[in-house]
C-alpha cells in the first residue's frame, strides 16, 4: 500500500512538471462591486471586469497587482478599475497587456503604472477612459530595468487633471509606441506638465486630439532619436519640445496641400511625406493651390473669351451698329489632385456677363465675371474680375485669310479663406483671410479662310499680382505668370430660313505652355522660401466640343444657346452654358 502511494505521488508530481507552468488560481472575472485587491502573479493569468461592476479599492491599496508575465487585464464598457494610488501596477512583468473599454482611475497618484517591464501593451478602445490626478499612464523602470518595447494605442480618452501628465516616461530611456487614433483624446489639465512626456526611441503617431495650454507643451522629448508623425485629421493644441535632444524626426501627413504651423523648440529633422514644401525655422507648410493654378486659369479665360468671340463674329449681325450683344455664361469645372506632382483638387464656380458693342470695324468688349475655387483642404479663393477691351474685324488679305484681332486689360479682386492646422490655437486650427488685386491681359489673332481646314489661333496672356501679407503667418512676393497658347478650331452650321433659326457644332484643340514664371517667393515667419511648379503642371492640352442654337425674333433680335464641354491634360473636366441676345439699339 505503500509502495502504491508512492508510485501515485511520483506520477501526480510528473503531470505537475509536464504541464505548462500556469496558475490559474489568480486569475479571475469580476461581475460585481469589489474592494479586493487583485494580486496577479503567475504566468498567462487574467483579470476581467465586466457587467458594469467596479474593483475600487481606497488609501495605499493597488487595484490590480501584477507582477506575472503575460497577464490579460481587461475593463469591459461600463465597467471600472479605481484606486487611490496605483489602479493597475505592473512590476518587471513582460508582455502585460490592458484593454480598456469602461474606466481605470486613480484619485491620487496612477491610473496605470508600469514598472521595469518589456512589450507591455495598453489599449484604450473608443469610450474608454483612462484618468488620474497625476501622471495617468506612467512608464518607468526598477533599479536599473528600464520599461521598453511597450505600446499604447488609444481611441477613447486619457487625462491627466493635477500634477502630472497623460503619459509619463520617468526615465530618458524608457521606450514607448504612442499612437493616438481619429477620435482619440489625450488632454491635460495642469498646464506646468507636458502632455505626453517619452523617452529615447519613442515613437508618437497622432490623427486624434493631444492638447495642452497653447503655452506649454503638448509634447516634450525626454530622450533622443524620437519620431512624431502627425496625420490628416489630428489636432495638437501647445508647443512640440525637442530641446537639448539629438535625432528628433518630425513627420508631417497631412495630406496634399495642407496648409500648417506648428511652434517647435529644439533641433527637428522634418519631412513632408505627402510631398508638400515644408520650411524650417518652427516647421511649417502652406498649400500653393492659388499659386500653382494661376495659369491654368488664365488658360481658360483666354478659351473663353476666344469662343466668346467665335459666336459674336460668326453672326451676321456682328458688325451693325444698331445691335448690341449680351451674353450670360456660368461654367462648372472640376480638377482631380494629383499626389505624384502636387497638383491639387478643386472645383471652380464662374458666373459672368459678355457686352459687345460694335462699332466701325472695331467692336468694344467687356466682361464682368465673379468666381469662385475651392480646393480639396480648407482654402476657398472668390474672385470678382472686370475686363474690357477691342476687337478688330481686319480685312481680307490677298491669301483670303480674315484676321481677327482682340486686346483686353483688366484687374481682379482676390478673397481668399484658408484654413491652416496649428498648435498656437486652443483649437489647433486657425481661419485665414487675405484681400488682394491682381491684373491680366489677354491678346490674341485669329485667322480664319474658308477653303483651308481649319482655324488658327495664336494668343498670350499675362498676369501680375502684387506682394501681400497672408495673416500674421505667410508673406508673398510678387508674381508674374505669362502663357503663350496655339489652337485648331472649326464649326459647323446647319440653318432654317424657315425658323429662322441655326444650330452649330464647333470644335477648339488648344495648346497652352507656361513662358514665365514657375516659382513663387515666399516667407513664413520670416523664413524665406521658394515653391517651384512642377513642369507637368506648365503645359496643357485642352479639348472643346460645343452645341449653338440661334433663334431670331421678330423686333426684339436674336437669342442663342450654347453649351461647351472640356477636357484638359491636368484632368479638368468643365461644362459651360450660355445665354446671348442681340438687341436693336
Amino acid at each position: 500500500m505503500k509502495k502504491k502511494f508512492l508510485y501515485f505521488f511520483q506520477i501526480f508530481f510528473t503531470i505537475l512538471i509536464l504541464i505548462p507552468n500556469q496558475s490559474l488560481a489568480d486569475s479571475a472575472t469580476i461581475s460585481s462591486d469589489s474592494s479586493t485587491q487583485q494580486d496577479i502573479d503567475g504566468d498567462g493569468e487574467f483579470l476581467t471586469v465586466k457587467d458594469n461592476s467596479t474593483l475600487a479599492t481606497g488609501a495605499t491599496t493597488k487595484a490590480a497587482n501584477v507582477t506575472g508575465d503575460s497577464v490579460d487585464v481587461t475593463v469591459e464598457s461600463g465597467s471600472t478599475i479605481s484606486a487611490n494610488t496605483v489602479a493597475v501596477f505592473g512590476d518587471n512583468t513582460s508582455d502585460l497587456t490592458v484593454t480598456n473599454s469602461g474606466t481605470i482611475t486613480a484619485s491620487g497618484t496612477t491610473a496605470i503604472d508600469v514598472k521595469g517591464t518589456t512589450d507591455a501593451t495598453i489599449t484604450n478602445s473608443s469610450g474608454g477612459t483612462i484618468s488620474s490626478n497625476r501622471n495617468t499612464i506612467r512608464i518607468s523602470k526598477t533599479g536599473s530595468n528600464n520599461t521598453t518595447g511597450m505600446t499604447i494605442t488609444n481611441s477613447g480618452t486619457i487625462t491627466a487633471s493635477n500634477n502630472g501628465s497623460a503619459i509619463f516616461a520617468s526615465d530618458s530611456n524608457s521606450t514607448a509606441t504612442i499612437t493616438n487614433k481619429i477620435g482619440g483624446e489625450i488632454t491635460n489639465s495642469d498646464t506646468s506638465n507636458a502632455t505626453i512626456r517619452t523617452g529615447a526611441s519613442s515613437t508618437i503617431v497622432n490623427s486624434g486630439t493631444i492638447t495642452n495650454d497653447v503655452d506649454n507643451d503638448a509634447i516634450k522629448l525626454y530622450g533622443n532619436n524620437a519620431t512624431i508623425t502627425l496625420k490628416d485629421g489630428g489636432i495638437v493644441v501647445g508647443k512640440i519640445d525637442g530641446l537639448l535632444r539629438t535625432g528628433s524626426k518630425l513627420k508631417f501627413n497631412h495630406g496634399v496641400g495642407q496648409g500648417y504651423f506648428y511652434e517647435t523648440e529644439g533641433d527637428f529633422t522634418l519631412e513632408d511625406l505627402d510631398g508638400n514644401q515644408v520650411v524650417k525655422g518652427s516647421a511649417a507648410s502652406v498649400g500653393q493651390g492659388g499659386n500653382e493654378t494661376i495659369d491654368e486659369l488664365l488658360g481658360y479665360k483666354s478659351l473663353n473669351i476666344r469662343q466668346s468671340l467665335n459666336r459674336f463674329t460668326k453672326s451676321k449681325d456682328f458688325e451693325d451698329e444698331k445691335t448690341q450683344w449680351q451674353g450670360i455664361q456660368a461654367t462648372h469645372s472640376k480638377r482631380k489632385e494629383h499626389t505624384q506632382n502636387l497638383a491639387l483638387g478643386y472645383e471652380f464656380y464662374s458666373l459672368g456677363v459678355n457686352i459687345f458693342r460694335p462699332l466701325d470695324n472695331i467692336n468694344v468688349i467687356t466682361t464682368l465675371e465673379f468666381s469662385k475655387q475651392e480646393f480639396q483642404k480648407d482654402h476657398d479663393i472668390e474672385r470678382y474680375n472686370i475686363l474690357t477691351g477691342l476687337h478688330l474685324n481686319d480685312t481680307e488679305s490677298k491669301n483670303k485669310f480674315t484676321r481677327n484681332t482682340f486686346i483686353l486689360g483688366g484687374a481682379t479682386l482676390n478673397k481668399s479663406k484658408r484654413r491652416i492646422l496649428t498648435n498656437t490655437t486652443s483649437s489647433g486650427l486657425d481661419n485665414l483671410t487675405d484681400s488682394y488685386e491682381s491684373f491680366e491681359i489677354h491678346a490674341g489673332k485669329i485667322f480664319k479662310n474658308k477653303k483651308i481646314f481649319p482655324n488658327i489661333g495664336a494668343n498670350i496672356s499675362h498676369s501680375f499680382t502684387p506682394a501681400h501679407e497672408e495673416s500674421k503667418y505667410y508673406n508673398w512676393e510678387d508674381k508674374h505668370v505669362t502663357n503663350f497658347s496655339v489652337d485648331l478650331n472649326d464649326e459647323y452650321t446647319f440653318e432654317s430660313k424657315k425658323n429662322n433659326s441655326k444650330l452649330s457644332f464647333g470644335w477648339i484643340l488648344d495648346y497652352r505652355t507656361l513662358i514665365s514664371d514657375s516659382k513663387q517667393k515666399y516667407s513664413v515667419k520670416s523664413t524665406n522660401a521658394t515653391y517651384y511648379q512642377d513642369d507637368e503642371l506648365t503645359k496643357e492640352m485642352t479639348f472643346s466640343l460645343n452645341i449653338d442654337y440661334e433663334k431670331a425674333f421678330y423686333k426684339f433680335g436674336k437669342m442663342l444657346i450654347s453649351l461647351d464641354g472640356k477636357h484638359t491634360t491636368q484632368n479638368v473636366n468643365s461644362i459651360s452654358a450660355n445665354i446671348l441676345f442681340i438687341i436693336e439699339l
